[in-house]
């Protein structure tokens, strides 16, 4: 059990595409407590939501500026408490979850298309 967070494509179906995620974190809260803020309307459910582009811009810029500072993260990267969603320290797993963040995105944003298709945040605990 545990914290699980997923980006993913929607299927000409309407359905999403579980089985060939773009994305995907265990346990990392502050990734998720940014989505819940910036893409669910601060509303903490397990429902799927479709992402912007520019809210995954918004996503990327945000993680390079607390990896480059870190005293920004309590600011603008909060942990957050949840039932077994891991640790709250602002330690090297929350920074190398950062780092794979910036990584994931920018990788998507490079290639996904988001005139043509729909991309989602679901979470799961």
């Amino acid at each position: 059990m545990g914290l699980d967070m997923y980006l993913v494509k929607e299927k000409e179906d309407g359905k999403l595409d579980y089985t060939n995620e773009l994305a995907y974190w265990r346990k990392a809260n502050h990734i998720h407590s940014w989505f819940v803020k910036n893409v669910q309307n601060n509303t903490d459910e397990c429902i799927a939501h479709q992402v912007s582009e520019e809210q995954l811009e918004e996503l990327l810029r945000v993680c390079k500026e607390v990896l480059k500072d870190h005293s920004k993260a309590d600011e603008l990267l909060p942990t957050q408490n949840g039932f077994f969603f891991g640790s709250t320290q602002y330690d090297e797993y929350y920074f190398g979850a950062i780092e794979e963040t910036i990584e994931t995105i920018g990788g998507i944003l490079d290639n996904f298309d988001f005139k043509n298709e729909k991309l989602y945040y679901d979470s799961s605990w």
